[in-house]
């Protein structure tokens, strides 16, 4: 089977304390057993911006692996694309954006193109099937519902990145989201913020499924921090009729990946494509949100997801 999860990680940078990595990679490399693909939020980038505006976080990303490594997990590479200072939220001055490690010994990951922060991913159709025209690549970064527009007043936010890797001889699409936050002071501003989200969720729906339209076998993952429960209008317009959140399938009382003072949610989820959804299983370990006053300070104000996936019938990737 094919291990893949999704982790919030609260502005990691490469200043982070040496504890805190630690503690990270033992949550990957041990609770999460090492999965051959990793989504994450809230990587903080380390420099100022480069000529071309751009803020990578190469040095997080070496140090989130080298931790992982050193607790007996896989030696990770990594994908992202740095964004444009200041254009995509989130804590001021930290540039968060998400990315992806995988483990190169176990999936192969195409690269195609070279892809800037405000260049849009399509899809290429080439033999009967689908892949990206970029790999990796945004999904619509202009659009008003991710780079901000006073009109609706919506506020610049975390870009989609959609990837294709290879596992077994067969081609994986993954796309990983950290949608608009819920944070917000009025009554005013939480309803441009579920605007804003269900938007954004309209749009990779819409890109999902014209994969789908291309190839109904199609191996296709949303995974990432959706910033909305299960139930919402964003969870649905997401889902739409052909995709499956596998945190459905979980006990109910056990539902939740972030704790907002007394109250319980499940805000990061993994839904699949149907050739995915036979015998996948998804786990929830609660190493954040289950601390209790007096404990130490979680590493995390997010528990993370992990969905395994069995083998899919899906056409060769070498076209």
């Amino acid at each position: 089977m094919l291990s893949i999860a999704t982790f919030n990680l609260c502005n990691l940078g490469v200043d982070a304390a040496p504890t805190r990595l630690s503690q990270l990679g033992t949550i990957i490399a041990r609770d999460l057993g090492g999965p051959d693909i990793l989504a994450v939020q809230e990587i903080m980038a380390e420099n100022a911006p480069l000529s071309d505006g751009q803020v990578p976080a190469d040095s997080a990303y070496q140090a989130l692996s080298t931790a992982i490594a050193d607790a007996g997990g896989p030696r990770y590479d990594f994908r992202e694309i740095p964004p444009l200072a200041h254009q995509d939220g989130g804590m001021a001055g930290a540039n968060i954006r998400v990315g992806l490690l995988f483990d190169p010994s176990r999936i192969h990951f195409p690269d195609r193109g070279h892809a800037g922060p405000g260049d849009s991913t399509g899809i290429r159709f080439s033999g009967g099937y689908p892949s990206l025209t970029l790999n990796p690549g945004r999904i619509a970064p202009l659009h008003p519902a991710f780079a901000g527009d006073p009109r609706h007043h919506w506020v610049p936010c975390r870009k989609t990145l959609a990837a294709e890797f290879e596992w077994n001889g067969q081609r994986l699409f993954v796309i990983v989201c950290h949608f608009k936050s819920m944070r917000s002071v009025t009554r005013r501003e939480e309803d441009y913020a579920k605007k804003q989200r269900h938007t954004q969720a309209e749009i990779i729906h819409d890109f999902a499924t014209d994969l789908l339209a291309c190839d109904p076998k199609a191996a296709i993952v949303l995974l990432g921090d959706l910033n909305d429960v299960l139930g919402s209008k964003t969870l649905k317009l997401l889902k739409g009729e052909l995709f499956h959140n596998l945190l459905e399938d979980f006990p109910q009382g056990r539902v939740y990946t972030h704790r907002h003072g007394t109250h319980l949610q499940a805000l990061d989820h993994i839904l699949v494509s149907p050739v995915l959804r036979r015998e996948a299983m998804v786990y929830i370990p609660h190493v954040n949100s289950n601390s209790a006053p007096g404990d130490p300070e979680p590493v995390s104000d997010h528990d993370p997801v992990l969905a395994k996936l069995p083998a899919w019938a899906s056409p060769d990737c070498r076209v």
